[in-house]
């Protein structure tokens, strides 16, 4: 404690700034004192200063806590101290070695009656580099990135999606200096989209709390769910806004009190002018500071994502990297983002037959990657040596390294391959669009592959099925979305086909499928399918595109095969449904592909993602039943959005969306959008990979 009386009295004397090398040294000396052998922990001290709108903060009590990957995740307070009149706190706390080696995360968490801020850090060693801020945007960077993990006693869950969702975090808002954090502050962020704003308006509303006892009550009551609890704390209030981040009476400003309050006194940061459709927080990312599309880019029209059991996201993209209006060919790359979003290093990876990659991508139970090769690429690349197969499915090692040859996997008639699918006994599955089949590959192993016709198909004909979507359910069964033939195929293990699912008896004008794309199983084993009421795939040809005009999502139960009742569901913003995706509370996600249909008038209107009540109720908004929107009627927009096909969740609950087309493409000219944007905190989590059906990680209560 003699360290830490010292390091305030030279902040009082000389200023916040000017300790900060003496806080750091501070820390340095701690550790240096360490007994490496006494395993009844070391004597550490961390330092820091709470802060709202840039004044200092006194008399809060400010209490440090510990999230230990050895005690699944749970929190444990470590210590605690209050702040002087600047705002300076010092926290003497140890840690044994053994404690230190498992990387805790911190939590600081600063209260004075009903207000609260917060801050996650992110350690190697549960030692942070250096002094720390507390203050409004840290705040909601906390409650944002682990969303999913706040309830009334802490902060608590997977380990992985823990230690994942500080990186998060940090992202949002630096927990050393109290800034916007780097990828929220410059571009493709920064004011090239919206998500900056948002930010700063909710840290205006944590501001008001911290200014007014009855703000904070404003605050507690707009963020009460339908039919719940007050939330305890402020932390808890963000968490609940993330999970409900709608309010209803769009576009009317004073049927949003959470914008009321961002909007009143103090704002001491640049917020929004006009109430959004959401208070979600959408990451755009490109794999760098830039939003400009040239051949230097690291991805171009992202299809779809998998993530491995550490988090890290990995993702095949349908085109070369080109400037814009200028022709692409094959996308040739293999994709690997940090938990963050960040590229990570020594990749793209090249080779193993990759050709312009579509909508399949998964790992299988080894953790091996698996990358259907569709071969998009414009037309002007056909007839050059640069001219696409569509024949293969390339194989990666998690490093990286191709398995595949150079030609990929050929066997097993492969032709146009969309939906790419392991089941739990390492089975790959492709859905062929090019000939209405789906090859299986037993165990991995591509010289035992076998095709599977869905239908008759004339040698050199083109397909009237168009095999897209493929879903594996709890009894190993295999579910194919017909994108033009508007039907399920079940296929049994062995490849059996089981049933074939179609629009008979169904309302002609509210079809159970129509132009399905892509399909998921809930945890139950149900599948729920997308149907775009649009797309005609191009393998090759894409003549029969439909109206666009009654996009809806249709379920399959599991037991008998019979859609929901009540399906086909429509409403909550679905414009071109493409990818869907079940989270870790069977909540349903569907990605749009735009506000519309692809056409010669350009359209000014945002894209949205959608979410549907699952079949597990008691997750869902009170009052609600399975098929029932949650998002409202323009879906959860954002500029941060362009045209989605994939998406997936991980495990801290972020969503993420991959900007597979600009929102105003020419089809035959780079259509390709080079961003994926990253939802925060917004879903349950899911234990990862996901193989057949979603399994669902402890996560805090609604």
């Amino acid at each position: 404690m003699m360290q830490g009386t010292r390091i305030q009295r030279a902040m009082a004397a000389r200023g916040w700034r000017a300790v900060a090398l003496a806080a750091s040294l501070a820390l340095a000396l701690g550790a240096c004192s360490d007994d490496d052998s006494s395993s009844s922990g070391n004597n550490l001290a961390l330092t820091g200063r709470v802060e709202s709108s840039a004044s200092p903060l006194a008399n809060y009590r400010v209490a440090l806590y510990g999230s230990f990957p050895g005690e699944e995740g749970a929190w444990s307070q470590l210590g605690s101290g209050t702040t002087g009149s600047d705002g300076v706190f010092t926290i003497a706390y140890s840690l044994s070695e053994s404690r230190k080696a498992e990387k805790p995360v911190l939590f600081v968490q600063a209260t004075s009656g009903s207000a609260m801020l917060a801050s996650a850090i992110s350690t190697d060693n549960g030692v942070p580099d250096g002094a720390i801020v507390v203050n409004d945007r840290t705040t909601v960077a906390t409650g944002n990135a682990y969303a999913q993990f706040i309830s009334a006693a802490g902060i608590a869950g997977d380990a992985v999606g823990m230690r994942n969702a500080a990186l998060m975090a940090a992202n949002l808002a630096d927990p050393r200096s109290g800034t916007i954090g780097t990828a929220l502050a410059q571009s493709p962020n920064g004011d090239e989209n919206s998500t900056q704003a948002t930010f700063n308006s909710l840290a205006n509303v944590v501001a008001a709390c911290v200014a007014s006892q009855g703000d904070c009550a404003k605050l507690f009551a707009a963020a009460t769910p339908r039919g719940g609890k007050p939330p305890a704390n402020v932390l808890q209030a963000l968490s609940n806004l993330v999970k409900n981040p709608s309010y209803p009476g769009y576009p009317d400003d004073n049927a949003d009190p959470i914008f009321r309050l961002a909007q009143g006194s103090p704002a001491h940061y640049l917020g929004l002018s006009a109430r959004p459709t959401n208070w979600l927080l959408f990451l755009k990312t490109t794999g760098g500071a830039f939003s400009t599309q040239s051949p230097t880019n690291y991805v171009n029209g992202v299809g779809n994502i998998a993530f491995d059991a550490q988090g890290y996201a990995w993702a095949n993209d349908n085109y070369e990297p080109q400037y814009a209006g200028q022709y692409t060919c094959a996308g040739l790359r293999l994709l690997k983002f940090s938990p963050s979003g960040q590229v990570v290093a020594g990749s793209p990876y090249y080779g193993g037959g990759l050709s312009g990659a579509g909508f399949g991508i998964t790992l299988d139970p080894t953790g091996n990657i698996w990358t259907g090769n569709f071969g998009f690429e414009d037309p002007p690349c056909i007839g050059t040596s640069k001219q696409a197969p569509h024949n293969s499915v390339s194989a990666f090692q998690p490093d990286g390294t191709p398995i595949s040859p150079s030609t990929g996997y050929t066997q097993g008639k492969i032709s146009w391959p969309q939906g790419t699918t392991s089941d739990r006994a390492g089975n790959i599955w492709l859905a062929n669009c090019g000939n209405d089949s789906v090859t299986k590959i037993p165990h991995g192993d591509p010289t035992q592959a076998i095709n599977i016709p869905l239908a008759a198909l004339a040698p050199g004909a083109l397909p009237n099925l168009k095999p897209f979507g493929a879903v594996v359910d709890l009894d190993g069964n295999v579910w194919i979305t017909t994108n033009r033939g508007n039907t399920m195929v079940v296929l049994s293990p062995d490849g059996a086909i089981i049933d074939t699912l179609t629009n008979a008896g169904a309302d002609p004008a509210h079809p159970l499928i129509s132009h399905p794309i892509g399909n998921a199983a809930d945890s139950k084993g149900n599948v729920w399918i997308a149907n775009s009421d649009w797309l005609d795939a191009p393998c090759p040809d894409r003549s029969m595109v439909g109206p666009a005009k009654n996009p809806s999502i249709t379920m399959y139960q599991r037991d008998n095969r019979q859609p929901y009742p009540g399906s086909p569901f429509t409403g909550g913003g679905l414009t071109v449904p493409w990818g869907i995706s079940v989270d870790g509370n069977d909540t349903v996600w569907v990605f749009n592909f735009g506000p519309d249909a692809v056409g010669v008038t350009p359209t000014t209107q945002l894209t949205g993602v959608s979410r549907f009540c699952g079949t597990d109720t008691s997750k869902c908004p009170a009052g609600m039943k399975t098929g029932d929107p949650i998002s409202p009627a323009t879906g959860y927009t954002s500029n941060a959005l362009e045209r989605i096909t994939g998406g997936q969740i991980d495990r801290s609950g972020n969503l993420w969306l991959m900007n597979n087309w600009k929102q105003n493409p020419n089809p035959d000219l780079n259509p390709g959008a080079n961003s994926m944007t990253i939802v925060v905190g917004a879903a349950g989590p899911l234990n990862t990979p996901v193989i057949g059906p979603p399994v669902p990680l402890a996560s805090a209560a609604p």
